[in-house]
């Protein structure tokens, strides 16, 4: 009996670990999304707040506001790309290359985890618990 207590202890901590999640305050939008990335070129500063073309080796890029991004190898948002869905300082060792051509604004929702996954991982977790208390 103890140790299905642990296990559904252990399963409710690593369920809370991977469960990311953001507030949302009700109430009207008062004002739109006016997110930003900053890419830095040793000293050189390029702010970037909708699509644009830029030719940038960049030592480190920083995501500042609310909104995602991502930052492209080749002009016109094509070739290598790599997602900034969260804010803060990225190096050209995350992003693994240095040579930044284009970058676009993105949908953060294109890159979340589908409803039915998150479904689909709770019953599981709640059939692993029911079978561990019953048999265990």
């Amino acid at each position: 009996m103890h140790n299905s207590w642990l296990l559904c202890l252990f399963c409710c901590v690593q369920l809370a670990s991977v469960s990311v999640c953001q507030v949302i305050e009700s109430g009207e939008k008062e004002e739109e999304c006016k997110g930003s990335v900053t890419l830095y070129e040793g000293s050189e500063e390029t702010v970037v707040t909708e699509d644009e073309n830029v030719t940038v080796t960049v030592d480190r890029v920083k995501v500042e506001g609310c909104g995602c991004f991502t930052l492209h190898s080749k002009k016109g948002g094509r070739g290598n790309s790599y997602f900034l869905g969260r804010r803060g300082e990225f190096s050209a060792e995350d992003i693994g290359w240095s040579k930044v051509r284009s970058v676009r604004r993105a949908g953060c929702d294109s890159r979340a985890m589908p409803l039915w996954a998150v479904i689909l991982i709770v019953v599981g977790l709640v059939v692993l618990i029911a079978v561990m208390a019953v048999f265990g």
